[in-house]
């Protein structure tokens, strides 16, 4: 067998990679060498399912596909990682060929006499290649193929400058964040709050937290940055965890001050629910604050919900259910579960995605998508939230479609924690600011 056709059967050496990537990066060869690395996805499920003698025959055929490229060359970088180099190309020679292993891979591959899918995510150096140190062209590959990741299955994403400047950014605000969580109140990390209309009342009685990090290269980062950037660093955890014992501790101060309100739900990362002690991390701060369990509400988006993998999620979110939290499901009418999956989770709230809100006003088609989905949820016996209300037209629509909340910027911005003491329970303003 042809050395480029039994890269899968050597063993991962990624600092032989390293070293090849910086040898080819020091000669002249580097300004005709594009570098490639290819991460197959799930393969351990395809193992699982399908068995390992389907498995090695997927890998030689992949194998057998990457290397048949004009002088290509393949290395095997991890366990399903594998580093392609094509020498004598250029630029868009190089992206033609990433362009159409993107493509080959949306197709399937056939042993014997049944066909097999399998995802991959590639990450791209390309011409020239940098004279840099190995390691560092390897990191920058590996960066690559997490951005290709997070754009979908099979696809593709190039190391250039704009992600270089991505990347640091990331990184930066990362290393901020573990510090900042590791120091006790550290103030550049806030949690504020959005509060929340009962339409019908014309009062908030409900907030959600939101979570923000102050950063001196890189100013205010919202929560909408901090919260995937936590996930890719594995901060979402602890992230999680800060903002439930600010919003028990907020819940606590509402209670004290004799508020009137429905529950204060914190956005958390669906990884937090695959953690076993979740829910005793859950309990034990509910009775550190004296909160009561239903005054909590926990809200996961469904698309991560999805990602992360429904039947695992499902059996801590009934366990965190069956104590009296409150969960909410955001993002809801994206695509990614639908009603079905709805049905057979413990979800009492669902949040329409603030794209439904937006849309709704110029198309007609959206309107009566968003009347459909209160409706449903209603004789689901399901409260419905709407985010994202900007104007009168908005407000009133919905109020129309019977939507049971309203949330967004028509009503009141973010705010601070003392700020949220006085709104709740009170008559709303409108208000102009923006965050």
């Amino acid at each position: 067998m042809e050395e480029k056709k039994c890269a899968w059967l050597k063993k991962p050496d990624r600092a032989a990679c390293a070293a090849l990537l910086e040898e080819i990066a020091e000669t002249p060869q580097a300004k005709s060498t594009a570098a490639f690395l290819i991460s197959l996805s799930d393969f351990k499920s395809f193992n699982d399912i399908f068995g390992r003698h389907y498995g090695d025959l997927l890998l030689e055929k992949i194998i057998d596909y990457l290397g048949g490229f004009a002088s290509s060359r393949v290395e095997r970088c991890g366990g399903v990682d594998f580093l392609v180099l094509l020498s004598d190309t250029d630029y868009l020679k190089a992206e033609e060929t990433a362009d159409a292993i993107c493509e080959r891979f949306n197709d399937t591959w056939h042993i014997g006499n049944m066909d097999f899918v399998s995802a991959m995510s590639l990450g791209a150096l390309l011409p020239p290649l940098r004279a840099e140190r190995g390691e560092t062209l390897l990191d920058n590959l590996e960066d690559a193929v997490r951005e290709a990741y997070l754009a979908g299955q099979n696809s593709m994403a190039v190391y250039d400058s704009m992600l270089r400047e991505k990347m640091t950014s990331t990184k930066a605000i990362a290393t901020k964040l573990k510090n900042a969580l590791a120091t006790p109140d550290d103030p550049d990390l806030e949690v504020c709050f959005r509060p929340t209309v009962l339409y019908t009342a014309h009062r908030y009685t409900r907030a959600e937290s939101y979570i923000r990090l102050y950063s001196d290269c890189y100013g205010l980062v919202s929560e909408a940055t901090l919260l995937p950037i936590a996930e890719q660093s594995g901060l979402a955890c602890a992230l999680n965890l800060y903002a439930i014992r600010h919003t028990c501790q907020m819940i606590r101060q509402l209670l004290d001050a004799g508020r009137d309100f429905e529950t204060i739900a914190v956005p958390v990362s669906a990884v937090q629910f695959l953690q076993p002690n979740f829910d005793q991390d859950l309990a034990a701060m509910l009775e550190e604050y004296k909160v009561p369990a239903e005054k909590l509400a926990l809200e996961l988006n469904e698309e991560t919900l999805i990602t992360n993998g429904l039947t695992q999620m499902a059996y801590m979110m009934e366990k965190i259910s069956r104590m009296g939290v409150e969960l909410v499901l955001s993002d809801f009418g994206t695509g990614y579960s639908g009603l079905n999956n709805v049905l057979n989770l413990p979800v009492s709230v669902l949040k329409l995605d603030r794209l439904f809100i937006l849309q709704m006003e110029n198309d007609q088609r959206t309107a009566a998508v968003v009347a459909g989905l209160i409706e449903i949820a209603h004789k689901l016996g399901m409260k419905v939230i709407a985010e994202g209300v900007e104007n009168d037209f908005q407000r009133e629509r919905l109020a129309s479609f019977g939507c049971d909340y309203q949330q967004g910027f028509y009503y009141s911005a973010t705010v601070h924690a003392k700020e949220l003491l006085e709104m709740l329970s009170m008559p709303p303003e409108k208000q102009g600011d923006s965050e």
